[in-house]
């Protein structure tokens, strides 16, 4: 596929809007805001595409491998045939030898009958192997082998997806016909825009979905927003609404599949329908600008795995209240640090990339 800057007529292929976004796979272009997709969705996206592109040969190619593998055996035929003629010619000249001897020379007639014997046993063990070859193989195929062929032939996605197809196999077809894909991320939401170029100038345009680390990225965040919250002043549960929700084709960020009744509560929150403090049922004393976890997660939309991934690397100020049952965890957190927080949460992130993602600038 091609790699390098983006031409201006390949800027021109979409909204204006996406154009500073726009990127070429693989390739960087030091935009302001520095954006990823995992190579894993665009892959599969591309293999989609690509083998509904070759599904429509199917027959032909089917015809294509049966004419020549009906070919290859036409060629070892002949081979055989020519073996087979070597050997009688070499019989013949075996025999016209100890034919043309006097009886009279019998160590030379038996040094010829000899060769001649040799001769018949090597043309007879020649003629034992080609039956079984013609056996094995027919030069002509069978109904039974047609049909094989035609079933491998129309089972592409089975033979791409295969464990004996290596990755290097499917990147030599692909570059068989596709010239090169460009891809475009609408800002910082999951939509990306795909366009794959085909070798002989026929272009697809399709969407992708990347997942995204957070739900204010999601392109429909205030649709969601409004929805949750028309659900719930419909006096339906935590569950029935992210039922709903996922019956509705909505779905959360960071490649999970379905809202879970955890997820819809914090949606509540963030629409205004729940309080965001945290009901303990154990009394915590608590110093000044301290905040548990939970609370501190809500209030700033930090997930908590990431706030005590945060305290396992020493970037939070944290006191254990062995007061409590359990000895619940306090952060604390004024104004400054608050605004700290919310930085790193922002902060673009420093990706360590390997070979399943792609970088996106």
């Amino acid at each position: 596929m091609g790699v390098g800057p983006l031409t201006p007529e390949e800027k021109n292929l979409v909204d204006p809007k996406l154009r500073y976004s726009c990127t070429r796979m693989l390739t960087d272009y030091a935009e302001p805001v520095c954006q990823s997709l995992l190579g894993n969705p665009l892959n599969d996206l591309i293999s989609h595409h690509l083998l509904e592109a070759i599904k429509p040969s199917a027959l032909e190619v089917s015809l294509q491998v049966a004419a020549d593998i009906e070919k290859e055996r036409s060629g070892l035929v002949t081979h055989w045939e020519k073996q087979l003629e070597r050997s009688h010619y070499e019989v013949e000249r075996a025999y016209r030898q100890y034919n043309a001897v006097e009886p009279e020379n019998r160590l030379v007639v038996r040094n010829l009958e000899k060769n001649w014997e040799e001769a018949l046993a090597c043309e007879e063990k020649l003629k034992r192997e080609y039956a079984r070859f013609l056996e094995e193989q027919p030069a002509i195929l069978t109904e039974a082998e047609r049909k094989a062929i035609q079933q491998l032939a129309s089972d592409v996605p089975g033979l791409w997806s295969a464990s004996t197809t290596t990755s290097k196999e499917r990147q030599e077809i692909v570059r068989l016909l596709i010239e090169r894909v460009i891809v475009l991320v609408e800002g910082n939401t999951e939509k990306v825009y795909v366009e794959i170029h085909w070798w002989g100038g026929h272009k697809t345009n399709t969407h992708l979905v990347r997942p995204v680390a957070k739900l204010e990225q999601l392109s429909y965040y205030s649709q969601l927003l409004e929805r949750v919250k028309t659900l719930s002043e419909e006096n339906m549960g935590l569950v029935d609404i992210a039922k709903a929700l996922n019956q509705e084709g909505f779905r959360p960020a960071k490649r999970r599949e379905q809202f879970n009744a955890s997820m819809v509560s914090s949606l509540l929150i963030r629409a205004g329908v729940k309080s965001n403090k945290t009901i303990k049922s154990e009394q915590v004393a608590r110093q000044a600008n301290e905040w548990t976890f939970r609370e501190i997660s809500q209030k700033l939309n930090i997930p908590e795995p990431t706030l005590y991934s945060w305290m396992r690397k020493g970037q939070l100020r944290v006191r254990r209240d062995k007061e409590t049952r359990n000895g619940i965890w306090l952060i604390y957190a004024d104004e400054k640090e608050i605004k700290r927080l919310q930085d790193i949460r922002n902060r673009p992130k420093q990706w360590i990339y390997n070979s399943k993602v792609q970088k996106v600038h």
